[in-house]
């Protein structure tokens, strides 16, 4: 026993963040053995940072289940950073359902021009309107229940939803019925910037990263690329190519692939942005929602995303919806170790 719960180091010492997305994993079926086995396997690729998604209501539905997994991190010297997921609708994170502070306040709701509700029907439903003191509120105060529960060492806003056109009552009356897409766009910077400002003030010594999808809009990416108090800034996608890419299109629906959601070819804009605006570089390399047929390429497209050195790479654990996970884990343990031992 132990030998089992002994401190042992990360393979990765240097001051890239090597980050496990560890996406719902142990949140309702705990087992301590488990999560000690994972945190192994991760550190011993040289992973130092492991991400869970954190959704409002495990903050009083799954609390010592978040507990084991930052302990059994600790043990092996890997830091743990949160996704808040769906709070508002206005995050990404894990799994897909609706926001409980949302669903308790229809009156924030982001309204479509006619008058009638957004949803992302299939993902969260309704969207809070950043526009709200209601809205922002419940976010500072998640995040204070949040770092006060948890040893959380840092947050990342995974492909915010708030950038889009709102005709919510507040956001008319701050932005005029008329305003244009780039008022808008930019009020949803200027709240993720507010929330994370809410952070670095309160809690200094936590990170806080933001990325948006690969192939968004050339508004948005630099609007994105301009939020405050971030240290990273990147995008996610499939680690290949446009070439690569176009054989999937029309592959599924409900696909990250044949969308031109890439990082090779659209991940150098996001790294000339980054350093623009003052911020270091990350990418999510999606190894998620993935056929057998496209292990290939990610195998082959792995060492050229990992030759473009970011500061914070990330990959996900034992995602959902792969087939052949453990060929899939098997590539990226390949590279990653490779990437670890060359930037220790």
């Amino acid at each position: 026993m132990a030998a089992q719960t002994q401190m042992r180091p990360t393979a990765n010492k240097g001051k890239t963040l090597i980050n496990a997305y560890y996406f719902r994993a142990h949140m309702y079926t705990c087992v301590p053995r488990h999560i000690r086995e994972d945190m192994t396997w991760m550190a011993d690729i040289g992973t130092n940072v492991v991400t869970l998604a954190v959704l409002e209501q495990d903050l009083f539905a799954a609390i010592e289940n978040i507990k084991i997994v930052c302990e059994e991190a600790a043990r092996v010297g890997i830091k743990v950073y949160a996704v808040p997921a769906r709070w508002g609708g206005l995050t990404a994170g894990a799994p897909k359902v609706p926001s409980l502070f949302s669903v308790n306040n229809p009156h924030t709701w982001m309204l479509k021009k006619d008058g009638t509700p957004f949803l992302m029907r299939n993902v969260s439903g309704a969207i809070s309107s950043m526009h709200y003191p209601e809205t922002y509120q419940f976010f500072c105060e998640s995040l204070d229940s949040m770092f006060k529960q948890f040893n959380i060492s840092g947050v990342i806003w995974d492909e915010p939803k708030g950038f889009r056109m709102d005709y919510s009552p507040k956001a008319v009356e701050k932005l005029g019925k008329d305003a244009p897409e780039e008022a808008h766009l930019k009020a949803a910077a200027d709240f993720y910037g507010k929330v994370s400002r809410y952070i670095k003030d309160k809690y200094p010594d936590k990170q806080v990263s933001l990325f948006i999808q690969a192939h968004s809009g050339k508004l948005e990416m630099e609007l994105a690329a301009q939020v405050g108090s971030l240290d990273y800034f990147g995008c996610d996608g499939r680690p290949w190519d446009i070439t690569e890419d176009k054989k999937w299109v029309g592959s599924n629906e409900h696909s990250e692939s044949g969308k031109g959601k890439i990082l090779l070819g659209k991940g150098e804009q996001f790294i000339k942005l980054a350093k623009q605006n003052g911020k270091k570089t990350l990418f999510l390399v999606e190894n998620h929602n993935l056929p057998k047929a496209m292990i290939p390429a990610m195998d082959a497209g792995l060492p050229r995303v990992l030759a473009m050195n970011v500061d914070h790479l990330i990959y996900y654990y034992y995602p959902r919806n792969i087939e052949e996970p453990d060929l899939n884990m098997s590539v990226i343990a390949k590279h990653i170790k490779s990437y670890a031992h060359k930037n220790g």
